[in-house]
């Protein structure tokens, strides 16, 4: 039971309260019987006091005893043995069996038990009170309860809208606040929605309009006749299109809106899938790739090739000898360059355009902020470390 909860409140304070109310009508139903016992006790005593006075035989004090009313017990035995005695004094003994009052005569002569005829009334405003009071408390119990239950919903339908879900439907046509509030995150939820496919259609657009001189100027490269130049501009156009590829992955990144799909590859395959989206010339004299064994990791092998090729192209163009080396440690993978210390801690470079993002030697903009999203999404940790004028970039994987 989870007492954060309203519910779980609301349940709490009718519980106390309904057992409150049973308690104190039992309590008034056991003053009710002991007051009852008095006013027997006086009546019994009035009875006795009679019989002393008159000294009746057997046969004048049945006949008396009927007249109050009583009914002589023929067979006394079952009831002498099986009651509960509620007075016992040396003239008569108060029995009750079986929810009826027995009147027990004891005299030098004789003894005679008489059964109790009369009605000794007293108010059943009681249970009706308690009755009414008992529904009541139970009826408000399950209304509170049923008002409750759109707030629920509307929990269920944040849980859906946060996981991606906008086909949820929050509308409301009562007047309590829970309602105005479904209402208000309905229109919200709404308005996202417009805005995300305003956003993938702008996106969408964007990307065919780039995508298309693109294709137009590596054809038009082909026709380039000196083989050098032709390679070098069919390389920048590689480049571009590699570029407009990775920009739809981060959005879909940034968005929460990509599914990622986690395999057993080797470092050296995606290490090698960077290198291609780089397409840098003369690789060997700037990366210097020292993996140890051939390391095998679970990961999207996408996702994690822009990783290494968005630290790979931070520690190149970010160095003071534009060279990067890295190195694989037990669950390390570690990228060296010479550099100067970032000025501000990491977990400012993690956010999406920080302020240094028009800073000369770290104008790094969204670079880490994606890393770090992407690793966030393996489970991976990422570490930084400035040591003997080095930049040192640690991915630790936790497997």
């Amino acid at each position: 039971m989870n007492l954060n909860s309203i519910t779980s409140k609301i349940s709490l304070v009718f519980l106390i309260s309904i057992s409150i109310l049973i308690a104190l009508f039992f309590f008034y139903i056991d003053y009710e019987k002991k007051r009852k016992y008095v006013v027997v006790e006086r009546y019994y005593e009035n009875i006795t006091k009679y019989l002393k006075e008159h000294r009746m035989d057997k046969y004048d004090l049945i006949n008396h005893m009927k007249s109050l009313p009583f009914e002589i017990v023929e067979k006394p035995k079952e009831v002498l043995e099986n009651s509960n005695s509620i007075i016992m004094k040396r003239e008569y003994d108060l029995l009750e069996y079986k929810d009826i009052l027995y009147f027990h005569i004891k005299t030098p002569f004789t003894q005679v038990l008489f059964k109790d005829l009369n009605m000794y009334s007293f108010s059943n405003y009681s249970y009706i009170i308690f009755v009414f009071l008992l529904l009541l408390l139970i009826s408000l119990y399950i209304w509170l309860i049923r008002s409750l239950q759109p707030l629920k919903d509307l929990k269920t339908n944040i849980t859906s809208f946060s996981q991606g879900n906008l086909s949820i439907n929050c509308k409301s046509d009562k007047k309590d606040e829970i309602a105005d509030v479904s209402n208000e995150f309905d229109k919200a939820v709404r308005k996202i929605e417009l805005l995300l496919n305003s956003r993938q259609l702008f996106l969408r657009t964007i990307m065919h309009e780039l995508k298309t001189p693109i294709a137009k100027g590596r054809i038009v490269s082909e026709l380039i006749d000196d083989e050098k130049q032709k390679g070098r501009m069919v390389n920048i156009f590689k480049r571009l299109d590699f570029l407009i590829n990775d920009f739809s992955k981060v959005e879909q990144v940034v968005s929460q809106n990509y599914k990622i799909t986690k395999q057993i590859i080797s470092l050296s395959l995606i290490f090698d899938d960077a290198f291609k989206s780089l397409l840098l010339e003369n690789s060997n004299d700037k990366i210097f790739l020292n993996l140890e064994e051939e390391k095998k990791v679970k990961a999207d092998l996408s996702l994690m090739s822009m990783v290494f090729k968005n630290l790979i192209d931070n520690a190149l163009r970010y160095s003071s000898d534009g060279k990067v080396k890295i190195k694989q440690n037990e669950n390390e993978i570690i990228f060296i360059s010479k550099g100067v210390k970032l000025q501000k801690d990491i977990n400012e470079y993690f956010k999406p355009f920080h302020n240094d993002v028009e800073s000369k030697n770290h104008g790094m903009g969204l670079g880490l902020y994606i890393v770090k999203s992407i690793l966030n999404m393996h489970n991976y940790e990422f570490e930084y470390e400035y040591i003997d004028d080095n930049n040192i970039f640690k991915i630790i994987i936790n497997h």
